[in-house]
């Protein structure tokens, strides 16, 4: 890691769960990288970071999700505003100005099952759908916001996660949350595993892709089936509380966020490459069990 002087990649907001990540990735693969905590929303700030690391590539994973989940946000919308849109577009345009590669972090739970993406079918929604999710989540209508305005910027690679899972058991880890759930509504859907996904983000910066991307390991698994392969692998004791078919459909039916997406965009630049999400998921599981 360099602490001062030019670097390949500069990561912001190395200490969450996303940075921390691509943190641990970095030295693991004896990148050259600085960190880096300024406040995105400061402009002048951002400016002094950027000219004083001279990155080739910014990662910016900085941003608010809230706690103890995103409903946080639908009550500190103004705080919401100010980082995860302001501030990352703040970040984009500066990084624009000096010709600098940005990734930044979106999110996958845009789409809800429809007639056309049935439960269970085999289409899945791509970057070109419109995002269809009606329910009035503040943290999800400025995901969306800003997705469509950073798609104005020839730098900025955006990537869509969802439901990310990861072999640090991370808090913030779906995993992490589905195995303290009180009750599980399973159903099929698309998964992030960050331990397969996450070393790409590196060498799609370096070939310089832009755009939006479905950034998510092909193939679906419904909550109940990582339960099972966590009590395979994990824990054998294990057990939890499945809602009924009854109760899936009216969680359903109130447009819940979360489906399948189609991750052939992604498959294009790395052919071959992407795991299907099972084999992955078994994987971090693997690293995960107990002695």
């Amino acid at each position: 890691m360099a602490s001062e002087g030019a670097v390949d990649f500069l990561v912001l907001g190395a200490s969450g769960y996303f940075g921390s990540n691509l943190v641990a990735l970095l030295k693991a693969e004896k990148r050259s990288f600085a960190t880096d905590s300024v406040r995105i929303v400061a402009s002048e700030a951002v400016t002094a970071v950027l000219d004083r690391y001279r990155p080739k590539f910014v990662l910016c994973a900085a941003g608010i999700s809230g706690r103890p989940n995103i409903d946080w946000c639908d009550s500190h919308a103004t705080e919401t505003i100010r980082t995860n849109v302001l501030g990352t577009l703040n970040v984009v345009d500066l990084c624009s100005q000096r010709q600098i590669h940005c990734t930044v972090f979106g999110t996958g739970y845009v789409y809800s099952f429809d007639r056309n993406h049935p439960v269970g079918g085999k289409v899945g929604f791509s970057e070109l759908d419109p995002p269809n999710c009606a329910i009035p989540s503040v943290y999800i209508q400025l995901r969306i916001l800003l997705e469509q305005l950073v798609q104005h910027y020839s730098n900025c690679l955006h990537l869509r996660i969802q439901l990310p899972i990861s072999s640090d058991f991370h808090e913030r880890s779906t995993l992490a949350k589905l195995v303290r759930f009180k009750k599980i509504y399973s159903v099929p859907i698309s998964f992030t595993i960050l331990d397969d996904m996450f070393p790409l983000i590196f060498r799609m910066a370096e070939r310089g892709i832009v755009g939006n991307y479905n950034f998510v390991n092909p193939g679906v698994i419904s909550h109940a089936d990582i339960l099972e392969l966590y009590r395979e692998h994990v824990d054998s004791s294990f057990s939890w509380n499945l809602a009924d078919d009854e109760e899936v459909q009216k969680h359903l039916q109130v447009g819940r966020p979360g489906a399948r997406l189609d991750a052939s965009k992604l498959e294009a630049l790395f052919p071959g490459e992407l795991r299907d999400v099972r084999l992955a998921l078994e994987d971090v599981l693997r690293r995960l069990r107990k002695p």
